[in-house]
């Protein structure tokens, strides 16, 4: 009998379980609880604080597991009177949650010592938010496998898909930058052309010329013998009497005609010799009309290949930019290199990106030299930093790089309105003008450590406190620019020869003093001050002008034409293209073509820009592909079409076959979207 009442309270427990599972949806979740049982008549508390975990969560209530409680608790519990004081405490969460609830349905699952109870609980008293905010959690902590499961296969299909693309994307880039090299190729091929006859047909008019100034004087000379021969038939009939006399006159008049005849013969030959320049000027004016057709047809197909090529080299860029520094590395393909990011190149990378319009990636640059992010040396920033980490790996600190980094703060500041950094560079321009005042003829030296004084440092220093003037209109930058001119005109030009020095007391050539005083200064302040910018593009094609051989990465050998570091003549290594300083000699033949049009002259216009064209035409066919992962493929210029060679200048081109060269590619940009960096 008391077996059977024992059996049947059993199976009233777990009927009362199983009506609370189908009143409320169970969620299967493990939260500790704290709680203790409460009086139902005072409602004070009869126990000590206990600890328990949920099997389930409900809406209505929960399902609490306990441990290790003392004999009396059972008492309690086949009581069902007391009530409970819940403390819920949710993973995660940065609270607890406090309910009463009573005893729905209970039951003993071991016994002995740790006994263990299963009790169901329905709650009378919680804060209806609180009770959503349990059940969303629980059924959150039920549903994050399945996201976890989603989202790793999603990140599984992005990566599949990202693959596909990033190998298209390399498939697309080769045939792009295939098509840009035979196009240049062709290009720079009718642009020599022209050229050719360009000079041909100069010379067949100065011909020309000259057989019609022969002609005209031979043609004097024999009117004046006409003259004479009559003058000598008539001196004949009245000397007829005087033998002797009449014998001269003959004689005289014999030779006169003799020579009429030769000069007659000369005149008819030089003639048929004008006639057959005429023809030629003729049909190699017909030959540059179709040359000039060609051309156009060519660069009319060739015009959106080339600026996806611009393109390309701008994302290659993009690409080698670290972003958690914000720097971009400055060589690809030299492991000796392959980390250093040079503040003349971040420069040129930061004006790249201002010019294509991308605002974001010249901030981050600029960024990395803003509010001492950078660490300093001297006050200014240090030649070389790691891109990866920010610190410094060259300590040297040149004037130079600091100007550089100056001018790219002023023409982001300039296309997109923002002063920014206008701070930080008014704070390298003072410092420069405190080595300025330093020398008695206010130049600027290479740096703190150093004596020398380089035209090119002065040179951007000039262009600099012009554009510092220009926006601040402060004094004392305008103060500072004439000062640097004084020292420019006393120190590096030199008048008689029409060129400039590489420095103070150092006659060495360097072509980009060349180029840069052109974009400095400008053609025509330099005229005013006895410099002919002429004469300057003149000496430069003359003595740093160089036709090589440059070996692609596919191992295509191909003929280059462009400028080197300096005078090759006397270097062992032979003539080298220099990417960048030839891109910098294209921007200053574009500035010089300006120059002549508004001065309406147009032989000179023309002149100019067939040679810009002809040479950024020559640039085009060293772009590579990168090779990198980095790269993406995407289209770069190397830094010379030799690696590893001295360039006279104190430092070698960089190693590797397929070296990128973030500043080659940089002002091959500028020479294609004619972007002037040394001008607002």
């Amino acid at each position: 009998m008391r077996k059977n009442i024992h059996e049947n309270k059993d199976k009233k427990s777990i009927n009362e379980e199983n009506t609370d599972q189908r009143q409320y949806i169970r969620l299967k979740v493990i939260f500790p609880v704290e709680f203790q049982f409460l009086d139902p008549e005072t409602g004070g508390s009869i126990c000590d604080i206990k600890q328990g975990f949920t099997r389930d969560v409900g809406k209505g209530g929960i399902c609490l597991e306990v441990n290790n409680i003392e004999e009396g608790f059972e008492d309690i519990l086949k009581a069902q009177k007391a009530k409970l004081d819940l403390r819920l405490h949710i993973p995660l969460g940065d609270r607890e949650t406090k309910a009463i609830a009573t005893i729905a349905w209970y039951k003993k699952i071991k016994s002995g010592y740790p006994n263990k109870y299963i009790i169901g609980l329905s709650f009378i008293d919680i804060d209806p938010r609180e009770r959503s905010r349990i059940y969303f959690h629980a059924r959150r902590m039920r549903l994050t496998p399945k996201v976890v499961s989603i989202v790793t296969l999603s990140l599984i299909a992005a990566l599949m898909y990202f693959y596909a693309a990033d190998f298209s994307l390399r498939r697309e880039n080769k045939r792009l930058v295939r098509e840009l090299v035979e196009f240049s190729g062709a290009r720079s091929s009718l642009e020599k052309d022209l050229m050719k006859f360009d000079l041909e047909h100069k010379k067949a008019e100065e011909r020309l010329f000259e057989n019609q100034q022969r002609t005209q004087e031979y043609e004097k000379q024999v009117e004046e013998l006409i003259k004479l021969s009559a003058e000598l038939k008539r001196k004949d009939e009245l000397l007829q009497y005087f033998e002797q006399d009449r014998t001269q006159a003959k004689e005289k008049l014999k030779r006169a005609i003799s020579e009429k005849h030769k000069l007659s013969q000369e005149v008819t030959n030089l003639s048929k010799y004008s006639e057959y320049l005429t023809q030629r000027i003729s049909r190699l004016s017909k030959k540059r009309v179709t040359a000039e057709d060609n051309l156009k047809d060519l660069l009319s197909s060739f015009e959106h290949v080339e600026e996806k090529g611009i393109t390309s080299m701008y994302k290659w860029i993009k690409n080698h930019q670290n972003k958690f520094t914000g720097l971009v590395v400055s060589y690809e393909g030299d492991k000796n290199l392959e980390d250093l990011a040079f503040s003349y190149d971040q420069s040129l990378a930061a004006q790249s990106f201002t010019l294509m319009g991308d605002q974001d990636n010249a901030r981050q640059i600029l960024d990395f030299y803003y509010k001492d992010k950078a660490k300093k040396i001297y006050g200014v920033f240090a030649n070389a930093y790691d891109a990866y980490t920010g610190s410094v790996v060259e300590y040297t600190v040149h004037a130079g790089p600091n100007i550089w980094l100056g001018i790219a703060m002023l023409q982001y500041g300039n296309k997109f309105r923002d002063e920014k950094y206008l701070s930080v560079a008014e704070d390298i321009a003072d410092w420069l003008i405190g080595l300025q005042k330093e020398d008695a003829e206010f130049g600027i030296r290479g740096g703190p450590d150093f004596t020398w004084f380089s035209t090119e440092h002065n040179l951007d220093a000039y262009a600099f406190f012009a554009m510092l003037y220009e926006i601040t209109q402060e004094d004392k930058y305008l103060i500072a620019q004439k000062r640097t001119f004084e020292w420019l005109k006393n120190n590096a030009f030199d008048r008689k020869r029409g060129r400039l020095n590489r420095g103070k007391g150092d006659a060495t050539i360097a072509t980009d003093t060349f180029a840069w005083a052109i974009a400095a200064i400008g053609p025509k302040l330099l005229k005013e001050s006895g410099m002919d910018p002429d004469q300057i593009i003149d000496f430069a094609e003359t003595n740093c002008l160089v036709t090589t051989s440059y070996k692609r990465p596919s191992g295509e050998e191909i003929e280059i034409t462009g400028f080197d570091f300096g005078k090759f003549e006397h270097m062992p290594r032979g003539g080298i293209v220099s990417t960048e300083w030839t891109a910098q000699m294209v921007v200053a033949l574009k500035i010089m073509e300006k120059y002549h049009k508004r001065s309406n002259d147009y032989t000179k216009e023309k002149y100019y820009k067939r040679r810009a064209d002809f040479y950024l035409s020559e640039l085009e066919k060293m772009v590579i592909i990168s090779p990198s992962k980095v790269g993406q493929g995407e289209g770069c210029l190397p830094y010379a079409t030799q690696d590893n060679a001295d360039t006279g200048h104190g430092w070698k081109a960089p190693a590797g076959s397929r070296t990128g060269s973030t500043a080659g590619t940089s002002y091959t940009i500028f020479a294609s979207r004619n972007y002037n960096p040394l001008m607002l």
